[in-house]
């Protein structure tokens, strides 16, 4: 009979597990409470990165195996305890890091849980006429973003038209936003 071994992320969580209980199990009452401080110290850093809270339990065993593979564990207390200590940096670098990883992890989701309403027409007399409504809704742009949105469009990144206009990026990205929530509430509105 052929085995199948473990995917290689439950080898890693259930090697952290066990650091952490070795960790535990083998210091003091001060290393101990360090490490009760430094889930709960993850914790408030998940809820305050909007991490869900189905993946705060993965997150902490991320930051706690980083953090454990640069730090020594008679050094915890000094990561909780001291916030200018070199230790409290990695703390910090090891939560920063599980952020960053969990924002871009792929989100696998079934279809059937999306309620999606396809609005555009069906035949050829709809579909002029909401050719003619979404014409009547860019109308209503400011120039800026209409031009912002003809470049994005076209296929520029936000970047791209952000040097080409001589703008921040952040404010065409900002334009781009509005104009596209502007479009969708006009092309919402019921006609009268």
């Amino acid at each position: 009979m052929k085995t199948i071994p473990p995917p290689p992320g439950a080898i890693r969580a259930t090697a952290c597990a066990a650091l952490v209980t070795a960790a535990l199990a083998s210091v003091g009452a001060t290393e101990g409470q360090a490490v009760e401080q430094l889930q709960r110290y993850c914790t408030a850093s998940w809820r305050n990165a909007r991490i869900a809270q189905q993946d705060w339990d993965d997150c902490t065993q991320q930051a706690l195996e980083r953090l454990l593979e640069r730090v020594p564990r008679q050094r915890l207390p000094v990561a909780i305890g001291s916030a200018e200590s070199s230790e409290r940096r990695e703390l910090n670098r090891a939560v920063w890091c599980t952020v960053q990883r969990w924002r871009r992890a792929k989100r696998h989701f079934s279809l059937d849980a999306i309620d999606v309403v396809d609005s555009r027409p069906t035949d050829r007399a709809d579909e002029h006429e909401w050719s003619q409504d979404l014409s009547s809704a860019v109308a209503e742009l400011t120039p800026l973003q209409q031009r912002v949105l003809k470049q994005w469009s076209e296929g520029s990144t936000v970047r791209e038209i952000a040097r080409e206009m001589d703008l921040p990026a952040a404010r065409v990205s900002d334009q781009k936003y509005k104009a596209i929530r502007k479009l969708r509430n006009l092309m919402d509105e019921p006609v009268a």
